[in-house]
């Protein structure tokens, strides 16, 4: 028998009335009828950028209640990461301020 996975992670919409419905099947989970679960809710979905770097949302919310700063600054900040790295003045001027 395989066994259930611990989480599903997917997104869903908002309808006009502020319900979400799940477009996701949960039955990986291997959940029991009346079972409860755990949900957690973030605003926004994750940036191609930032799944490209394997960034999760787990260590979005770490970060951000870590350094008191909100979701987008640290999606932004995240999302610059080796941003300088193609500018090549820049990349000299590091190598010498280092040497």
């Amino acid at each position: 028998m395989e066994k259930a996975k611990h989480s599903v992670q997917f997104e869903a919409g908002v309808d006009e009335n502020g319900k979400i419905s799940f477009s996701k099947s949960v039955n990986e989970l291997q959940l029991k009828p009346g079972e409860k679960v755990t949900i957690n809710i973030f605003g926004g979905v994750l940036s191609e950028r930032l799944t490209t770097l394997n960034v999760t949302e787990t260590e979005i919310e770490l970060i951000g209640k870590t350094q008191l700063e909100d979701r987008q600054h640290v999606m932004s900040f995240l999302a610059s990461q080796g941003a300088m790295a193609k500018n090549k003045n820049f990349v000299s001027r590091m190598k010498r301020a280092v040497a």
